[in-house]
């Protein structure tokens, strides 16, 4: 009896390979090879800088996140694009948008800047040979993505205006779980945070705003708080600390991050513009996840000191 069974379900099983096999030209193992090789559309991430618009604001603390944004797009997205990328403005997304795709290590030569040319191992790789060896072997979680840059002109305090009208006009759809690597869209916003020293920078995968009112604004906005955050450090000095909390408050607060940068800030920043650019670039490739990893572990001057990377020795 089970003989026959087994019989008549080796015959069934012959019958259906060469009847797939006849109508398609191809055999079950060449179906599954090909489904498994399917390769998935490049990951959509939107980048947000915060800052207000105005000659009044330019190169105030408030507008770290426009100026780290704007030195991302000119220093390393047209060195691995090719092009000289430009901000548009766009009255539906009440902001400056600028679209393009970046491809891991890509390297071409920067138009922006000749006397640049950005290192094609990102600080993962420069780590340790281990590490290296490793992605040549895996790849990075994504290769490509396709980027969007947004600066908003709503002002600070009403920046969620911006980011829910591109979200809504582009379908974003974010994904529950800021620290997951699947292809679902995602969303960073560059900030500036008075509570970390001048030139500190540290990723944040989801939470509160902290204080920050862009981020309760987009908060409120697009109503989710996972969305993952890059705060960059403005350091309130110790005489302008009031209270028990540690950070200043008040009519003091708001002259502090509306005042320009000092002699020694503006001596540092081109030290701390490439920097972010690392890490901005290391968010892109392999997620919020591995970018705090290495991020939150390091700070400036071991990045400067680690990797040679200041602006005076390559003069």
């Amino acid at each position: 009896m089970l003989q026959r069974v087994w019989r008549r379900l080796l015959l069934v099983q012959r019958k259906f390979y060469f009847s797939t096999s006849s109508t398609n030209g191809t055999r079950i193992e060449d179906n599954v090879t090909s489904a498994s090789s399917f390769t998935y559309k490049p990951v959509r991430k939107l980048i947000v800088g915060l800052g207000n618009t105005g000659d009044k604001f330019t190169n105030t603390r408030h507008n770290i996140g426009f100026i780290v944004a704007q030195y991302f797009l000119k220093m390393y997205a047209s060195q691995v694009t090719g092009r000289q990328l430009q901000l548009q403005h766009e009255a539906n997304n009440h902001g400056n948008v600028a679209r393009f795709q970046v491809t891991y290590q890509q390297q071409q030569q920067n138009v922006a800047d000749k006397k640049y040319v950005y290192p094609v191992d990102d600080l993962v790789n420069r780590s340790s040979k281990r590490a290296k060896e490793r992605t040549l072997k895996e790849g990075v979680p994504h290769d490509q993505v396709n980027v969007a840059l947004l600066l908003p002109t709503t002002y600070m305090n009403c920046s969620g205006t911006a980011v829910r009208a591109f979200m809504q006009s582009h379908q974003w759809r974010l994904k529950k779980n800021p620290l997951a690597l699947n292809r679902q869209d995602e969303l960073l916003v560059i900030t500036d945070d008075v509570a970390l020293p001048f030139g500190e920078c540290r990723f944040k995968a989801k939470g509160g705003p902290g204080g920050q009112n862009g981020i309760r604004d987009i908060i409120k906005c697009v109503g989710t708080e996972r969305f993952a955050r890059l705060r960059i450090g403005v350091g309130a000095p110790h005489w302008f600390v009031g209270g028990n909390t540690g950070a200043p408050s008040g009519t003091a607060l708001n002259k502090f991050v509306l005042g320009r940068f000092n002699g020694d800030e503006q001596a540092v920043m081109p030290d701390l513009l490439r920097y972010t650019n690392e890490l901005l670039r290391l968010y892109l490739h392999r997620g919020v996840a591995l970018a705090t990893t290495y991020g939150n572990s390091m700070d400036l001057q071991r990045y400067l000191k680690q990797y040679d990377a200041s602006h005076t020795t390559r003069q």
